[in-house]
């Protein structure tokens, strides 16, 4: 399995972010899975800041 660097993953994850967005605009944290093709697997977490922007905060290579 190709090792992605923390770059391309976040890149990856900006991208396809607002699909995950929760609807309830309470929440301050979301995380989703996704693969970069062919079979890397990565789930990413963000966080809410007081401005309701979402960052990237972290990501796991999720082995399945």
């Amino acid at each position: 399995m190709k090792k992605h660097s923390k770059e391309q993953i976040e890149a990856t994850a900006n991208s396809i972010m607002e699909h995950f967005i929760p609807k309830d605009a309470a929440e301050q944290k979301l995380s989703f899975h996704f693969t970069i093709p062919p079979s890397s697997n990565y789930k990413v977490t963000y966080e809410k800041d007081d401005k309701g922007n979402w960052s990237f905060k972290d990501y796991e290579i999720d082995e399945k």
